[in-house]
């Protein structure tokens, strides 16, 4: 197995290898490929889209030794890119110079999926960054870029360690603190999410952490009809996202969202 190249970053698959190089190509490194791989027609796609953009090739007899987990579903191809999407904390309002803030948290979320699925809500649904914290969080890592499905190549993730003083830093900035629980005061469409919005979704059975509720400015919940108490993370984030999304487009053409 390869060393980990400094501040690079191993993904696998063949939708998030070609996104990348198609929004990146200057900061992959270079892919890694079964002999056989090209035979078919995605495949050869992905290296004819390698080979335009001047990304090395390079035939190797076993994935594993890139470094990809046991178990991965890397489709026979991997490649090494740098992390384009990470960005440091205080440069975040660079983001949303002639936008209105709106930036998704997560408190302790630790599954690559649920990490990977709400990245891929927040690209889709108009979310300028996503907020980790830095303990207890799961890191960007090749499984987290392959349940994105490639979006996390189309945004910016920081990466903190003290996440409630980066709460209390994002309110510096003028954003809205608002957390998202099942014991929330307030149903979550009652809330005006046009204002400058941080949105903070929390770890997996868990829920948010006390401390986190106590910095945030509202707390909402999704109300339940059924008889489950909880639903997955992933699946709240994208449901607050899109009612986010439903009443800033709800607004007329006249009327602006600057705040």
């Amino acid at each position: 197995m390869i060393s980990n190249p400094k501040n690079e970053v191993l993904i696998w698959g063949i939708h998030p290898v070609r996104e990348f190089i198609k929004t990146r190509p200057d900061a992959c490194r270079g892919i890694f490929v079964y002999p056989s791989f090209g035979k078919k027609k995605t495949q050869a796609g992905l290296l004819r889209l390698a080979e335009r953009h001047g990304v090395d090739v390079n035939p190797t007899e076993d994935l594993t030794k890139q470094g990809i987990p046991s178990g991965a579903v890397h489709q026979g191809v991997a490649a090494w890119v740098r992390p384009i999407w990470s960005i440091d904390f205080f440069a975040l309002p660079q983001l949303w110079k002639d936008k209105v803030p709106l930036i998704v948290v997560c408190d302790q979320v630790t599954d690559p999926q649920n990490v990977g699925a709400i990245i891929r809500s927040s690209v889709a649904l108009g979310a300028q960054a996503i907020l980790l914290s830095g303990r207890k969080t799961v890191h960007i890592t090749g499984a987290v870029a392959k349940a994105s499905s490639g979006a996390l190549f189309h945004t910016k993730i920081c990466q903190v360690v003290n996440l409630v003083r980066a709460l209390r830093q994002l309110k510096e900035m003028g954003l809205w603190i608002t957390g998202l629980t099942p014991d929330g005061k307030s149903v979550l469409w009652e809330l005006n999410l046009i204002i400058s919005l941080a949105l903070v979704v929390g770890a997996e059975g868990v829920g948010l952490r006390r401390l986190v509720k106590e910095v945030c400015d509202f707390l909402v919940k999704i109300p339940r009809l059924g008889p489950i108490s909880s639903m997955n993370v992933a699946s709240a984030a994208s449901i607050a996202l899109y009612e986010v999304a439903r009443q800033r487009l709800s607004l007329p053409a006249h009327v602006t969202l600057r705040q």
